[in-house]
């Protein structure tokens, strides 16, 4: 032990003085630099020059049978680099922290990836909060899209990101998501002007279909799936929900306990509620709630627990639907082992009706578009549980207003005294087309759900007498009325379409190519990627060409956008 700090500090010693050659100099030379001035660090480095070097040339080499040591001290004195020396190191290293390896960041369409522009947010909203500011920040490009009171309102209401809840994941700025994105640059390549417009960022959603299962716990939970999974996020106070929606899910979760009700497992297909399905009259705030129920329509007469429970059940609600702010109450029968994969089985024309069963309250709903900067036509839309309904009517009814917008500059430019005439396929319960009637002097609409014959001509008696003769309704998918009906001849001026999220059916786009008579096509889309193929499609055909495009965020904080573009014959 001792040899090797004698080792050592001969090492050392050598670094601070080259010229000593032998261990038996070195006590003696500490001792000496300690009280000869001469022997000072400044005094060597003077003495570091010609002369040093020569007398040290003059020393006789060492020969091979000297010890290690003695040739490891020639190597110093020889060689001008320093020998690394290992307890120098750690003095270096010694006050430095040890960097951890970087994690690798998730790519795109993996959980957890976020776009530059996302990671920029990210850090802009961790800096305001510590002034307690949530504000979405703008995108400088579309700030312009925002009217003066929507942007007041984005001041007044701070609304935060909820990573579980696929409803809010890009509510600090809607913009980013990456759908928005993607249709920004889809048409800056195509040089078409495209603006995204961003309504109520809460509160907005007035339609919502939530599954029911059980916790861990073994308690009812009512939520959200979470994306491209069935796994259930319990979303209470969600954000993007009307307050009626919040309200109603928090008594279902207790009661549904209190009676007993199973709630749907999906492994074994056992339980009796599937989903709750809400959907709220905005003038009142009431909820037209629907209870899908696993298994088939009861018969007068049928016993067993299903039955019982579902009719104690109803009733409770019933009673209480003061208290609880209901409108009305359905039952859906939609029995596991039909393998329906849809919350709702529609059925067939015959045997539809049986799958439903109105309980309590009006059957439909009846909402208006506030249309009325462009027209004195209301039109009272009727919405039973089983028809589609927008889940932001407020948000939709700027589409609307655009379309008409649109129109009515369209008719102006045309040469003919006589209006326009118009076909709408998948149009539902007519929610854009009867809004257009006025516009045009015959106008068509079509949709598959059996449904939606009644509820459109409902809206339709309410019309005046000369709109309303004007509209027809034909209860059949979008394809055989191309077909069978022939909607597309010369005397068909303009087309609106606004198909589901698969897009236009490829018989319907060809037929918009193949066809002589349409002029205009308003194509109102809330799937992006089908609506790329079909856009690309009918600009290929040399037939059509885009005049217009803007985006609409119905759903603000989600991955969706809501296109609607104009198309004119070339």
């Amino acid at each position: 032990m001792n040899g090797l700090m004698m080792q050592l500090l001969t090492i050392i010693q050598l670094r601070i003085h080259p010229s000593i050659t032998s261990p038996t100099s070195i006590s003696t030379k500490l001792n000496s630099s300690a009280m000869d001035p001469s022997d000072q660090p400044e005094k060597r480095i003077r003495r570091r020059g010609a002369k040093a070097r020569a007398s040290e040339e003059e020393k006789p080499k060492p020969k091979p049978t000297e010890a290690p040591l003695k040739r490891k001290l020639d190597q110093v004195k020889n060689n001008p680099a320093p020998i690394p020396i290992a307890v120098n190191n750690q003095r270096k290293d010694a006050g430095k922290k040890k960097k951890k390896p970087k994690e690798k960041a998730p790519k795109e369409g993996e959980p957890g990836y976020l776009t530059p522009s996302q990671m920029r947010n990210a850090r802009k909203r961790r800096a305001k909060q510590k002034k307690n500011v949530n504000e979405a920040e703008e995108n400088a490009d579309d700030a312009d899209a925002d009217t003066d009171q929507q942007s007041n309102n984005r001041k007044k209401k701070r609304v935060k990101a909820n990573n579980d809840d696929p409803s809010s994941r890009y509510i600090g700025d809607p913009r980013s998501a990456p759908l928005v994105k993607k249709a920004k640059k889809y048409f800056g390549g195509m040089n078409i002007p495209f603006v995204s417009y961003v309504g109520e960022l809460s509160g907005w959603r007035t339609v919502s279909k939530l599954p029911v299962r059980r916790a861990n716990d073994k308690s009812c939970v009512i939520g959200l799936f979470k994306p491209k999974s069935h796994t259930i996020v319990q979303v209470p106070n969600c954000g993007a929900h009307h307050p009626s929606i919040n309200n109603i899910i928090e008594i279902l979760q207790r009661e549904v306990d209190n009676y007993e009700i199973t709630p749907y497992n999906e492994l074994d297909g056992v339980g009796m509620l599937r989903y709750v399905c809400i959907n709220v009259e905005r003038c009142t705030g009431k909820v037209q709630l629907t209870l899908v129920w696993n298994a088939s329509p009861y018969k007068d007469g049928d016993d067993g627990e299903g039955k019982e429970k579902l009719d104690t059940f109803t009733k409770y609600l019933v009673a209480k639907s003061d208290s609880i702010k209901l409108h009305s109450l359905w039952v859906h029968f939609n029995a596991q082992s039909k393998h329906a994969d849809n919350i709702f089985d529609f059925g067939s024309a015959t045997d539809g009706s049986r799958l439903w069963k109105h309980i309590h309250g009006p059957k439909e709903i009846v909402e208006s578009l506030d249309l009325s900067q462009s027209t004195t036509n209301e039109v009272k839309l009727h919405f039973p549980p089983n028809v589609f309904r927008q889940a932001n009517l407020d948000a939709f009814t700027k589409i609307v207003a655009e379309i008409r917008k649109y129109v009515m500059t369209y008719n102006a430019s045309r040469a003919e005294k006589e209006l326009p005439t118009c076909v709408e396929l998948y149009g539902g319960v007519g929610t854009i087309g009867l809004n257009l009637c006025d516009l045009t002097s015959s106008f068509v609409s079509s949709d598959e759900n059996p449904h939606n014959k009644l509820c459109f001509e409902k809206s339709a008696k309410l019309l005046s007498s000369e709109n309303r003769k004007k509209c027809t309704y034909i209860p059949k998918n979008a394809t055989d009325v191309i077909r069978e009906a022939g909607v597309l001849s010369k005397n068909c001026e303009i087309i609106v379409v606004d198909p589901p999220r698969k897009g236009l059916d490829d018989y319907v786009s060809q037929s918009f190519i193949d066809a002589d008579g349409p002029k205009l096509l308003v194509y109102v889309s809330c799937g992006f990627d089908a609506f790329m193929r079909d856009c690309d499609k009918l600009l290929k055909s040399g037939q059509w060409k885009l005049d217009k495009a803007e985006g609409h965020l119905l759903f603000p904080g989600s991955d969706a956008i809501e296109t609607l573009a104009f198309f004119r014959r070339t």
